[in-house]
């Protein structure tokens, strides 16, 4: 199979730019590059209740990685990502990616060849600099992140800068395009951006307190325009690990929503290496009268309430997780558990429950493999019982 392999303005231009570069400073030192590849195969499987057909998808996904160091303070990488199905194709890919397949339920890995990360960046004595399309990834990515579960990664058109001294860091980000895991063929693929992302965190003795705010314009989805203040502190005593943390949102940009809602998360964890056990709430808050609940729309949303993914957009009532966790280790492998419980913030309606398990296990510095399976079950019309299971495969070169 034969696919087009797009490139988008920025990224053109930020190659030109590199390209005329002084070269005379260059060739007097080693110019170093080192390419990195892995593969990533899985099978997912989906059942969901009010459609008839099952999902089936098996899917492979190639990264290439080059990395090359220009002058000591000066490199640049650019990545390339290929996801090919294999085998079972029975799934609809989302947002249009399959439009012959929207019998069976989603599986958001559509197939496509694109440029993961191309972005030039200088390394000076206390900041780095980087322009171009990039990760970006802060904190536990609640609200900034790659969505690096699925086969084709959200990355950044952007700038950035990152820097620190001592305990403190601090970054900052301007995004001008957020290339989404829909791929450049459809236009959920990308949503052009003016938006500032801004990140403090400062350690105190075995904790971390951050600050944040993050100033969301989405230009093609104006309904995720927001503006979110947030503080979160995690810390630890002992084997014992908690986290608080609290955000203010309101609509921001061409949003034609008027809202106001909070964020509130504590967590609380016991671990002692080979068994841990914990309980936690977060709740996204709703505003009916506003029209819209606490937004997280550049996520990496699989990570948080469950992972069957039913909850990827917020209702406007919101939402209250509560949940339990525990973990162990077998046989060289990690098994994780967790439990939650769904309802609305405002009005406190029953949304469901949701039943995860995940073994891991890495054979060697190469190999490692993965079973995972969701159960969320409901008896709420608006969202509907599924069952998903997953089995994949890595190699790293």
């Amino acid at each position: 199979m034969v696919r087009e392999l797009k490139f988008k303005m920025p990224i053109a231009l930020m190659t030109s730019s590199l390209l005329m570069l002084p070269l005379d400073g260059i060739a007097s030192e080693a110019i170093e590059s080192e390419i990195d590849l892995s593969f990533r195969y899985r099978v997912e499987l989906v059942s969901q209740d009010g459609i008839a057909e099952d999902a089936e998808a098996s899917t492979l996904r190639t990264r290439a990685t080059i990395k090359t160091k220009w002058r000591p303070k000066l490199d640049s990488v650019i990545e390339f990502d290929d996801v090919t199905e294999i085998g079972m194709d029975d799934f609809n890919s989302g947002q249009g990616t399959s439009p012959t397949r929207g019998q069976f339920p989603v599986v958001a890995d559509p197939e496509g060849t694109e440029v993961n990360q191309a972005y030039i960046r200088y390394s000076g004595d206390s900041a780095k600099f980087a322009l171009g399309r990039q990760r970006i990834l802060i904190g536990n990515q609640r609200f900034v992140g790659g969505v690096g579960w699925r086969q084709n990664e959200q990355t950044y058109d952007s700038f950035t800068v990152n820097s620190g001294a001592g305990e403190f860091k601090y970054s900052y980000a301007y995004v001008y395009n957020v290339n989404r895991i829909f791929g450049e063929s459809v236009p959920a693929g990308d949503h052009q951006h003016n938006t500032h992302l801004v990140n403090v965190d400062y350690k105190i003795g075995k904790g971390k307190f951050s600050g944040y705010y993050f100033a969301i314009d989405n230009e093609d989805a104006v309904g995720l325009s927001n503006n979110t203040f947030g503080i979160r502190y995690q810390g630890k005593a002992g084997d014992f690990g908690y986290i608080f943390e609290y955000a203010s949102q309101s609509d921001a940009g061409d949003n034609p929503n008027d809202y106001k809602a909070n964020y509130y998360h504590i967590d609380g964890n016991y671990n002692t290496g080979n068994f841990s056990v914990g309980a936690g709430i977060e709740v996204l808050g709703g505003d009916q009268t506003g029209g819209q609940g606490f937004t997280t729309s550049l996520a990496t949303l699989h990570k948080f309430q469950g992972w069957a993914d039913v909850f990827l957009g917020t209702p406007t009532a919101g939402i209250e997780d509560f949940y339990i966790k525990g973990g162990f280790k077998l046989a060289g492998a990690d098994i994780k558990l967790f439990y939650h419980d769904f309802s609305t913030d405002e009005g406190g309606v029953d949304l469901g429950s949701e039943f995860d398990l995940v073994v891991t296990k890495k054979f060697n510095k190469h190999w490692a493999g993965l079973f995972k399976l969701a159960d969320f079950s409901s008896d709420n019309a608006s969202y509907a019982s599924r069952d998903k299971m997953w089995f994949m495969l890595t190699y790293q070169l």
